[in-house]
């Protein structure tokens, strides 16, 4: 009977290590998943930010290109006023010149 109690004391004793590694084990990888998670969290911040910043940067490139297009138009413009402006000027001397041998 002495046996079969020193067998079971040793099982017993056996099943409380396992427990107790177990428990040790399961702390170490609950702090494992507490970190995995707040690594994650700071990731998904990360990110988001990165995507808001990519979106301000998409805004200013249209806005960019926009005010590009319309600085093209405005120098065509101009350069065609400027040319309008120089057949007018070539005529009013082609007039005064005229005149002035009319005169």
């Amino acid at each position: 009977m002495q046996n079969s109690e020193s067998v079971f004391e040793k099982r017993l004793a056996k099943l409380e290590k396992i427990i107790e590694k177990s428990k040790k084990e399961v702390a170490r990888t609950t702090e494992l998943a507490k970190d995995a998670a707040l690594k994650a969290q700071a990731a998904v911040e990360s990110a988001s930010e990165a995507e808001s910043l990519a979106d301000n940067a998409k805004k200013r490139l249209k806005a960019a290109k926009k005010q590009l297009k319309e600085a093209k138009v405005l120098k065509i413009a101009q350069k065609n006023a400027s040319k309008k402006s120089a057949i007018k000027r070539a005529k009013r001397m082609a007039k005064n010149k005229a005149d002035t041998k009319n005169a």
